[in-house]
């Protein structure tokens, strides 16, 4: 029997370097800021964007791939420092493909943990939320608020300066 390689999904590079978006548009189709956009360009994690006549920033299909792995890479922790060190290894080649595996498997890593951290705090969210909800239907008192717990002679200490 003859393993197939994995697909790789939907994603694929365009060489479509044609300039025909603004920053405002991009920004309306990535629902991203226009700020974080002019940013990510300006510290140069965004490499050939174009330029019009009066010097508005143009992207094109192939500039909008590189803002798309810039804005991921950004949106699982990864520091700007680590973004642009990965952009640079990119332009450089593929000499560069271990080192940029590894920054991928490391963040990968990373995220795993913070996923992991979410899904814990998420139980415990969904736990409140189910206990404020009897807490609404049947009018009770919240019995974990420590405040209802103090007596009301108790006298509130804080720790001197």
């Amino acid at each position: 029997m003859i393993k197939q390689k994995p697909k790789l999904g939907t994603y694929r590079a365009s060489h479509d370097r044609t300039p025909k978006y603004t920053v405002k548009q991009v920004a309306d189709m990535m629902e991203m800021s226009a700020y974080t956009i002019r940013y990510y360009e300006n510290v140069g994690l965004i490499p050939d964007v174009d330029r019009s006549g009066g010097n508005a920033r143009m992207f094109s299909e192939y500039t909008l791939g590189w803002l798309r792995l810039v804005h991921c890479l950004r949106m699982t922790g990864l520091p700007i420092e680590e973004v642009k060190h990965y952009i640079d290894l990119c332009q450089e080649g593929d000499s560069t493909i271990p080192e940029r595996a590894e920054l991928i498997f490391k963040q990968e890593k990373s995220l795993r943990n913070q996923l992991r951290v979410l899904k814990k705090q998420m139980e415990v969210l969904k736990y409140k939320k189910k206990f404020y909800q009897d807490l609404l239907e049947n009018r009770r008192p919240d019995s974990c608020n420590p405040l209802n717990h103090a007596p009301a002679n108790e006298p509130n200490i804080t720790p001197e300066d």
